[in-house]
C-alpha cells in the first residue's frame, strides 16, 4: 500500500474515531461496577468523552494514539506495559486525551503505579489512582492526562454513576466488537465538534463530510486486525462495523441492502490519483428505491423529487429513467493533479463519442448523493466501457492519461465500495469492510 495515500487514513481513522463515543462511571460506595466482559475499563471513563479506544496492552495501544507526538509515548510503564488500557478523548477547547490503565490488585500495583506517576509528573501529566471493585476483585485504575481538569471531571462523573455503558446504542456496539484486541468505538452524531476545519477540504466540503458521517450510522466499531511497522510509522488495518436501526433513517441501511459487483475502475485511474469514491451497483433501480426510503425517513424526499423534476425540465431527460435504462453498474468520483471527473460504467458500452457538452449535468449527484458532486461537469465523453463527465479540460486530460495509477491493493470482485483519500483506503467487499491507515510517529 502506498505510503502516500495511507497517511490520510490515519487522519481519517483518527477523525472518525473522535466522533463522540461516551464514558463510564465510578461507584464510590464499593459496589461492583456495571461491566461488559472484555470492556470492563469502560466503567472508569466519564460519559463526556468524545472518542474511546480499548487496548489489549498499553504498549500496543500507544501505537494508535491520535496524536502522533503524544507525551504518553515518553513514559516508561514498566510491567504495566502489558496491562489493558482505555484511551479517551475530550473536547475542552482542544482535543485532549486521557488514559485509564488496569494496574491490577492494589498491593501488587503500588510500586509500578508510583514509578509511572513520578515519571508523569516530570512530563507535566496529571495522574489519579482510583480504587474500585470489579468482576476480578478490587483493582487499582490509573488515570493520566495532560489536563488535571479532565481527571477532576472524570471523578465527578464516576461519583454520579454515569457511564458510556448507559448510553443508548453502546451495548449494541459492544456486541459487534471482539472481547479481546484493540477496538475503537465512536458515536457518529458529534463529528462536527471534532473534525479539524480543513480536514479533507481538498475533496469535500465540511458540510458534505459531516452530514455523511452523521447520517451513515449511530455507532461505528473499528477492530484493529493488523499493525506493521514501516519507516517512521506503522501500517494499521481495521475491520469496521456499524450500528444502525432498520428503518432507513441511516444511510448504512441503504448500502448494506445492496449486493456486490465488479470494480473495473483501477484500469483507468490516472497517475497521481489522490482521491476516489467508487461504488459498484448490482441494480441501480434497487439502489435508487433504497435511497428514496432513506430520504423519506430523513424528511428529504420531496426536495429530491423536486430536484429530479427540475433536471428533467432543464434537459428533457428523466434522471431516474436515464439511470435505469443506462443500467449503471459502477459510479466513481476521481481527483488527480488538481482535476476531477465523474466516471460511470454501464452494463453495456454506450455509443462512443468525443468531448462534447454534457446533457446529464446534475444527474449523478442527484441520483447517488452529494459525495459525487464536482465543481464543473459541463462536458462529457464516452469511450469503451466508460462515460466521463467533468470540465472540458479535465475530460480531455483523463482520456489522454496513458500511464495509469499502480495500486498495491484494490479489490475487483465482490465489491460494494472503495474510498481512497491520499494516504488511506476504505474497502468494502463481500468478505470485509476494511480500513487501512498509515500512522506516522
Amino acid at each position: 500500500m502506498s505510503k502516500t495515500w495511507i497517511k490520510t487514513l490515519a487522519a481519517l481513522a483518527a477523525i472518525i474515531l473522535t466522533s463522540s463515543c461516551q464514558w463510564f462511571g465510578r461507584n464510590t460506595s464499593g459496589d461492583a461496577f456495571p461491566e461488559v466482559k472484555g470492556f470492563e475499563l469502560l466503567s472508569y471513563v466519564p460519559s463526556d468523552a468524545c472518542g474511546v479506544i480499548v487496548c489489549e496492552k498499553v504498549a500496543d495501544g500507544l501505537e494508535i494514539l491520535f496524536d502522533s507526538g503524544s507525551v504518553f509515548r515518553e513514559l516508561s510503564y514498566g510491567n504495566l506495559a502489558d496491562s489493558r488500557m482505555v484511551i479517551s478523548y475530550h473536547f475542552v477547547g482542544a482535543l485532549t486525551p486521557m488514559i485509564a490503565i488496569d494496574a491490577g490488585r492494589p498491593q501488587s500495583a503500588a510500586k509500578e503505579i508510583a514509578a509511572v506517576t513520578e515519571g508523569a509528573a516530570k512530563l507535566d501529566l496529571a495522574s489519579r489512582v482510583i480504587q474500585a471493585h470489579g468482576r476480578r476483585g478490587r483493582r487499582s485504575i490509573l488515570l493520566l492526562s495532560p489536563s488535571a481538569g479532565i481527571l477532576d471531571a472524570a471523578e465527578r462523573h464516576m461519583e454520579a454513576h454515569t457511564s458510556v455503558l448507559e448510553v443508548v446504542g453502546l451495548t449494541d456496539a459492544l456486541e459487534k466488537a471482539p472481547a479481546r484486541g484493540d477496538v475503537v468505538i465512536f458515536r457518529n452524531d458529534a463529528i462536527s465538534n471534532l473534525l479539524p476545519k480543513d480536514f479533507l477540504s481538498k475533496y469535500l466540503t465540511r458540510k458534505q463530510l459531516v452530514n455523511f458521517i452523521k447520517g451513515y450510522s449511530e455507532w461505528t466499531v473499528m477492530h484493529l486486525t493488523g499493525a506493521e511497522p514501516a519507516g517512521r510509522g506503522v501500517y494499521l488495518s481495521y475491520e469496521v462495523r456499524s450500528v444502525h436501526p432498520d428503518d432507513f433513517s441511516k444511510s448504512a441501511q441503504v448500502f448494506e441492502q445492496q449486493g456486490y459487483g465488479e470494480s473495473r475502475l483501477p484500469t483507468v485511474l490516472p497517475q497521481g490519483t489522490t482521491y476516489v469514491v467508487d461504488q459498484c451497483i448490482p441494480s441501480v433501480e434497487s439502489l435508487i428505491e433504497a435511497r428514496k426510503k432513506n430520504l423519506d425517513a430523513r424528511g428529504g424526499l420531496n426536495k429530491w423529487s423536486n430536484t429530479c423534476a427540475q433536471l428533467k425540465k432543464q434537459t428533457g431527460l428523466d434522471p431516474v429513467k436515464w439511470a435505469i435504462e443506462t443500467d449503471i453498474r459502477e459510479v466513481a468520483k476521481v481527483q488527480w493533479k488538481g482535476e476531477e471527473v465523474i466516471v460511470l460504467r454501464p452494463a453495456k458500452p454506450l455509443v462512443s463519442h468525443n468531448v462534447r457538452p454534457n446533457e446529464h449535468r446534475g444527474f449523478v449527484a442527484a441520483l447517488f448523493g452529494q459525495g459525487y458532486e464536482i465543481a464543473d461537469e459541463s462536458h462529457a465523453a464516452c469511450i469503451g466501457n466508460w462515460l466521463i463527465m467533468g470540465s472540458e479540460d479535465a475530460v480531455k486530460h483523463f482520456m489522454a492519461s496513458e500511464v495509469r495509477q499502480k495500486l498495491h491493493y484494490w479489490p475487483t470482485k465482490g465489491v460494494k465500495a472503495v474510498v481512497l483519500a491520499d494516504d488511506c483506503q476504505l474497502s468494502w467487499t463481500r468478505s470485509e469492510l476494511r480500513f487501512d491507515v498509515y500512522r506516522t510517529y
